[in-house]
């Protein structure tokens, strides 16, 4: 359901053993994406969208003398030019540690308040195509700027930009605190849909097993390994948003603390989901394995009940085929008719007895 497995922390962390603290170097597996540097600015009045070509051209960009009176969001595609994160790092005087972290995507989530910016590390989770795309999103807030870094082209950000291009929306006229809000609840909000469809799977597999049907195993595993990695992205970012919300900074105003509450509820609700879902895969593959140990006694039972039909068929059989020379009835014409009478009789019985005692 995944493109890649989300539990490679030990293989990517491996892959950085020995480097000097604070190396750049990409971990992710898509080294093939083309870079892009998307720019949005805007303010009450103004809105504009570009994109970076020339990366010389950041420091511009970046500099107060040219953000001034606005909100400028800066979004990265691509982790693997490690010129252009130093690039970025050294305009905003990011510290190294941060910078590593935005290339090595096997981090947990965090909100960290550093001195004079805001470095987060969060997990995107959306779906593409009826598969579930795990992907790193790390997020920096200086002043009124805000730089956010993805994997690959797409992402769950698209409601705010077309937000951004209404002149009467809420967000234009808020400064960088909402708009790092906004891209929270954006993914958050995915959450909630990958957790429906979650859902869904879940329901069909469960009729699938009330039906005594054969569901995919396969399938069944991987939606409980999708609920273990998404308990793993939701419980350190609960943590870090409280710890964020009850620390002085700069970055949160007191006056966002109801859409912050909001955020709080919904991350409640998807991890109290996320338990249900995995006593309930729980359940469903002991079910699954229970179905399946009662086909088998069944078949087994099957087997054992013809077992004993042919027992005394095969007995009679060996007795009356011994090459004795007086043997009672051979001399008869019609001892074999009587013969098969006998058996299809003692049959007929066995299967009738069987039945009536419900074991057959």
């Amino acid at each position: 359901m995944s493109n890649r497995d989300p539990f490679n922390l030990l293989r990517t962390k491996q892959e950085s053993v020995g480097s000097p603290p604070g190396t750049i170097a990409y971990s992710g597996n898509y080294s093939d994406v083309d870079i892009k540097v998307e720019l949005i600015r805007y303010n009450k009045d103004d809105y504009s969208y570009d994109t970076i070509k020339d990366f010389d051209d950041i420091n511009d960009v970046v500099s107060k003398e040219n953000r001034k009176n606005e909100v400028c969001w800066i979004n990265v595609i691509g982790l693997h030019d490690y010129d252009l994160i130093r690039i970025f790092g050294n305009s905003l005087n990011i510290h190294s540690m941060d910078l590593e972290d935005i290339v090595h995507v096997s981090q947990w989530s965090k909100i960290v308040n550093q001195s004079d910016y805001l470095f987060s590390v969060l997990k995107m989770i959306y779906l593409k195509e009826e598969s579930i795309i795990h992907e790193q999103v790390s997020v920096i807030m200086k002043d009124n700027i805000i730089i956010t870094f993805q994997e690959t082209p797409g992402d769950v950000f698209d409601y705010i930009r077309d937000r951004l291009k209404n002149p009467t929306a809420y967000i234009r006229a808020q400064d960088t605190n909402y708009l790092y809000y906004s891209i929270l609840d954006s993914l958050i909000d995915e959450y909630m849909i990958v957790i429906n469809h979650i859902s869904l799977k879940f329901n069909e597999i469960e009729m699938q097993i009330i039906e005594e049907l054969n569901p995919d195993k396969e399938e069944l595993y991987m939606l409980r390994k999708e609920l273990l990695y998404f308990s793993n992205s939701i419980s350190p970012l609960i943590d870090a948003i409280r710890k964020f919300l009850s620390a002085e900074s700069e970055f949160y105003n007191k006056s966002m603390t109801p859409y912050y509450q909001d955020i709080t509820d919904h991350l409640n609700q998807i991890s109290d989901s996320i338990m249900a879902y995995r006593e309930m895969s729980n359940s469903l593959h002991e079910v699954q394995m229970s179905n399946m140990s009662m086909r088998m006694d069944k078949t087994m039972m099957t087997l054992t009940i013809f077992s004993a039909i042919f027992i005394p068929l095969s007995f009679l059989t060996g007795v009356f085929g011994m090459n004795f020379k007086y043997l009672p009835g051979l001399d008869n014409p019609m001892s074999f008719t009587y013969f098969a009478i006998f058996c299809l009789s003692l049959a007929t019985g066995m299967i009738t007895f069987f039945k009536f005692r419900n074991w057959f």
